[in-house]
C-alpha cells in the first residue's frame, strides 16, 4: 500500500528525478524521534539538482506520509494534501532541505512558519542543502512555542550528523507550543482573533476594542487574542499591510483560534485576501452584527427581517465552484460552458430576497394598520444605543403582572423584536391615563446598511412614535459618543418627533458624568432603572407632556426636581 504523497511542484521533473522522489519518500526513520542521516544526505543531494526546496512530513512511526517539492509558503495546509485527510491526530517531525546558502540558524519566515503551525509538528528540522568545505551540512532544529514572536524557537544549530542522532521529542517540561481550536473539546466558545485599526487617539481605540469584545461575546465567541495595526496608508487589497497580517496568521495558530473577526467592513475582495493570507475564517463587523440578530430573533417578523438582512449582505460575497458545475443546454447557440452554478445561486438568492421584499411590506402594512387602530393613545418609543437600558426602563415602569416583563440582560442587542406596553398613570377620582411604551432595538455605530433596509418596518415604530426617550447609559465611559451615534442614526431615519434624554444608571456613574451631561443636555432626565430612582419624576414628566396645557413651562421645573430626587 502506498502510503507517501508526493506533491507540491511536481510537473516538469523528468521521469527518473520523480522515480527518485518516490523512493526517497518510501524511505524508513526512527521511531518517536531522529531521523536517517543517509535519507537526508540524500535528500539535499536531490535539492542542490532540482534548485528546489524538499519538504518531508514524518509520522510517529517513522514513515514519510507527504514529499512537498517547492517552498512551503505556496502550498496549503499540509495535512489537506494527505490522501484522505487524517483519521487521527499524530505527533508529526517536519523536515526541510533548502537550497543555496542559507542563515546560520536557518529562521523560518513569512507563510513557511503559518503553515508548518498548522501541522503542529514536534520537532522540524531545517537543513542547508550546500556542503561547507568541511563537508558538513548545517541544520537547526526548531520547535513551535507559543511565547515566540514567530511561533517558533530555535533549540540546537549543529552539523546534520550531530542533530539526526540528538533529536528528541519535548518533555513536559518546556514550553508549550501552539494550541489548536481541537485542545478544546469541553469548550462551547468559539475561538475569536480580533484584527484591528488603531487610531491616535488611546482612549478612543479601547472603546472600540471593548465594543468589539462585547459584540464578540454577545454572539457566544471568547476573543483569545488581538492584534492591532496603527491606521495608516491603507492597502486597498488587504487593509491591513503583509507583515501584520503574518503576525495575525501566526497568531492565529498560537492561541488556537478558529475565527478572525476584523472591526471594519471589508469588501468581497478583501475578505477573500485575508483568507487566503490568514488560512482562517474571517468575518467583518457587520456580518458579526448580522450574526448576532441571527441568534436573537425569536418571532416571524424578526427572522424574516435578519433573514432579508443577511441575504442582501452575502449576495456579492458569494464563491463558485466556476465552470465545475456549469450547465449545457441543447440546440444551436447553446454550446458552450453553460451557466454556472454561481450564477444559478445568485438568481435563486435574488428571488428569495423579492419575495422576502414583499413580506416584508406586508409586515410594514400590517404594523401601521395596528398603529392606526391604537391611535387614540399617546405612543412613547425608547430609542438609544444597544445595552443602555431601554428594557429595563420598560420593565420598570409597566410591569405589573407575571410574565410581562421583557428580556434584560446585560449583552449588546438583547432585544431585537419591538415589544409595546400600555402605561397607566393613576389619578386620584378619576379613570387613569394611559400611554403606549414601545422598547424598539438598540443602535450601534456604522450599523450594516442591510440591517437598517431590512428593518425598516421596526424602525417605524420610532418614526411614528409622539415623543421618544433617548435612554443614555451614564456609566458607560463612551456615553457621549453613544448619544451622538444615536442622534446620528435618528436623523438618518428622518425621526422629526421630540426627543427627550433619559439619564440612566446614576446610582453607577462617576459625578463627572452629571456634571458633563448638565452641560451638554440641561433639561434631561435622571433615573435608575434597576434601582427605581426617578420612576416618578419620569411618569410626572410624561403626564405634564401629553395631558398639561404647557408642557414647555412645566418640563424645567419637574426635570430640575427628578435631578435632585436622583442626588438626594
Amino acid at each position: 500500500m502506498k502510503q507517501a504523497h508526493l506533491a507540491g511542484r511536481t510537473r516538469g521533473l523528468r521521469p527518473s528525478q520523480l522515480r527518485q522522489l518516490e523512493r526517497l519518500s518510501h524511505r524508513r526513520h526512527p521511531q518517536n524521534a531522529g531521523s536517517d542521516l543517509l535519507t537526508l544526505e540524500r535528500l539535499a543531494e536531490l535539492t542542490s539538482e532540482l534548485k528546489q526546496s524538499l519538504h518531508l512530513l514524518i509520522d510517529a512511526r517513522g514513515v514519510c506520509r507527504l514529499l512537498w517539492v517547492g517552498p512551503l509558503g505556496e502550498s496549503s495546509r499540509l495535512d489537506d494534501q494527505l490522501p484522505g485527510g487524517l483519521r487521527r491526530r499524530q505527533r508529526w517531525r517536519l523536515v526541510s532541505s533548502l537550497p543555496g546558502t542559507q542563515g546560520v540558524d536557518l529562521k523560518p519566515e513569512g507563510r513557511e512558519a503559518v503553515i508548518a503551525l498548522d501541522v503542529a509538528p514536534s520537532t522540524w528540522l531545517r537543513l542547508q542543502a550546500a556542503a561547507t568545505r568541511s563537508g558538513t551540512r548545517p541544520a537547526a532544529l526548531w520547535r513551535a512555542d507559543a511565547a515566540a514572536a514567530i511561533g517558533w524557537r530555535c533549540d540546537a544549530i549543529d552539523a546534520l550528523s550531530a542533530l539526526c542522532a540528538d533529536e528528541t521529542t519535548p518533555s513536559a517540561a518546556e514550553p508549550a507550543g501552539v494550541k489548536d481550536p481541537g485542545d478544546h473539546p469541553g469548550s462551547q466558545e468559539e475561538r475569536v482573533l480580533l484584527l484591528t485599526l488603531i487610531g491616535a487617539d488611546p482612549a478612543i481605540n479601547e472603546r472600540e476594542l471593548a465594543e468589539l469584545e462585547g459584540l464578540t461575546r454577545s454572539a457566544g465567541a471568547c476573543p483569545v487574542a488581538v492584534c492591532r495595526q496603527r491606521l495608516g496608508q491603507i492597502n486597498p487589497q488587504t487593509l491591513w499591510g503583509t507583515g501584520k497580517l503574518q503576525e495575525a496568521a501566526v497568531d492565529v495558530r498560537r492561541h488556537g483560534a478558529s475565527l478572525v473577526i476584523t472591526d471594519r467592513e471589508l469588501t468581497p475582495v478583501q475578505a477573500r485576501n485575508l483568507e487566503r493570507l490568514l488560512d482562517c475564517p474571517v468575518m467583518d463587523r457587520s456580518e458579526l452584527i448580522l450574526d448576532i440578530f441571527a441568534q436573537r430573533a425569536t418571532s416571524a417578523a424578526g427572522r424574516l427581517q435578519v433573514e432579508l438582512a443577511q441575504l442582501r449582505y452575502r449576495l456579492p460575497r458569494l464563491t463558485g465552484r466556476g465552470l465545475s458545475l456549469s450547465r449545457q443546454g441543447g440546440g444551436i447557440g447553446t454550446r458552450g460552458p453553460g451557466e454556472t452554478q454561481l450564477e444559478k445561486d445568485r438568481r435563486a438568492i435574488s428571488r428569495r430576497i423579492e419575495h422576502l421584499s414583499r413580506e416584508l411590506r406586508q409586515l410594514g402594512a400590517h404594523r401601521a394598520r395596528l398603529r392606526q387602530q391604537r391611535s387614540t393613545l399617546p405612543r412613547v418609543a425608547l430609542v438609544g444605543y444597544t445595552n443602555a437600558g431601554k428594557s429595563s426602563l420598560l420593565n420598570a415602569l409597566c410591569d405589573r403582572g407575571q410574565g410581562r416583563a421583557v428580556e434584560a440582560k446585560n449583552r449588546l442587542f438583547a432585544t431585537l423584536d419591538p415589544t409595546t406596553r400600555r402605561l397607566c398613570l393613576p389619578q386620584s377620582g378619576a379613570a387613569p391615563k394611559e400611554l403606549l411604551i414601545t422598547d424598539t432595538v438598540g443602535f450601534i455605530r456604522e450599523l450594516p446598511e442591510p440591517l437598517m433596509q431590512a428593518f425598516m418596518a421596526t424602525l417605524e415604530e420610532t418614526r411614528e412614535a409622539d415623543q421618544l426617550l433617548l435612554v443614555v447609559d451614564l456609566a458607560d465611559p463612551d456615553w457621549q459618543g453613544q448619544l451622538t451615534a444615536v442622534h446620528s442614526i435618528l436623523n438618518g431615519l428622518h425621526c422629526q418627533q421630540p426627543r427627550q434624554v433619559i439619564a440612566n444608571q446614576i446610582d453607577r456613574c462617576d459625578a463627572s458624568a452629571l456634571e458633563v451631561i448638565r452641560t451638554v443636555e440641561p433639561e434631561a432626565l435622571y433615573l435608575s432603572a434597576t434601582q427605581g430612582t426617578g420612576l416618578k419624576g419620569l411618569r410626572s414628566w410624561l403626564e405634564q407632556t401629553f395631558w398639561e396645557t404647557s408642557p414647555e413651562q412645566n418640563c424645567p421645573s419637574s426635570s430640575d426636581q427628578t435631578s435632585a430626587r436622583a442626588h438626594g
